[in-house]
């Protein structure tokens, strides 16, 4: 079954209760950036097109989607009802194009446009879908990845904690200089990179637990991945 996790902002919409209908698992948490999350890698940000016009004047919206990128290297975001009604929301229409636009380039991101709810909860399902099967086959491959460099190889074992991608990755690795120094981090200076508390105590769980070789351990703090930490305890 799809594990998809969704923000707690967003159960009242209607949005999680249609993909529950569809066949995937729901898991409300407190996420940090984002209303839907995918994998480690992807991220949807769901706005109606009133909140998308009000989020690009008020300035959220270059900030949400600097923080989803810098944490998923696939961003989405999903825009939701008739994009006519911008015109009619504001005269300043080419600037909100011009924003997108911006947004697009800037931070590399996906934008997806839907009719209605049903029809956003149909796109997550669907992206959720399309990701597990691209990650069953990535898995059937038994290959290690090939590194041209050290510093992919410094890449690739940063990316492997807990809710960081390539960006953060890079910001870890260029702030402190080496994993040797990332891992004797302090919570508060990871925490100021990540610019989340939670992620920082994540990675410093991760970093700091001694290994147990009881593979079938039910501690609950004991986990290695983006969709394990999300889970609600």
């Amino acid at each position: 079954m799809l594990r998809i996790y969704a923000d707690y902002r967003e159960k009242n919409s209607g949005v999680p209760d249609i993909i529950k209908e569809l066949g995937a698992l729901v898991i409300f948490d407190n996420l940090s950036v984002g209303d839907y999350i995918i994998s480690d890698n992807i991220a949807i940000e769901r706005k109606s097109v009133e909140d998308f016009v009000s989020s690009v004047f008020d300035k959220r919206f270059f900030d949400q989607l600097r923080r989803l990128s810098e944490a998923y290297s696939k961003p989405f975001i999903l825009i939701e009802g008739d994009t006519e009604k911008i015109r009619k929301i504001t005269s300043k229409w080419k600037a909100i194009n011009a924003a997108l636009i911006s947004a697009i380039v800037e931070f590399d991101l996906r934008v997806i446009y839907s009719s209605n709810r049903r029809e956003s909860a149909e796109i997550i399902y669907k992206i959720a879908e399309k990701s597990s099967i691209q990650a069953k086959r990535s898995l059937n491959l038994h290959e290690k990845p090939k590194f041209e460099n050290l510093r992919e190889i410094q890449l690739y074992v940063v990316e492997a904690f807990p809710q960081i991608g390539s960006k953060l990755a890079e910001r870890l690795l260029e702030r402190f200089g080496s994993i040797e120094k990332i891992c004797s981090a302090s919570v508060s200076e990871l925490e100021k990179v990540l610019e989340s508390r939670k992620k920082a105590e994540e990675i410093y769980k991760v970093i700091h637990t001694s290994y147990s070789t009881n593979k079938t351990s039910n501690e609950k703090n004991n986990k290695t991945s983006l969709l394990d930490f999300l889970e609600p305890k």
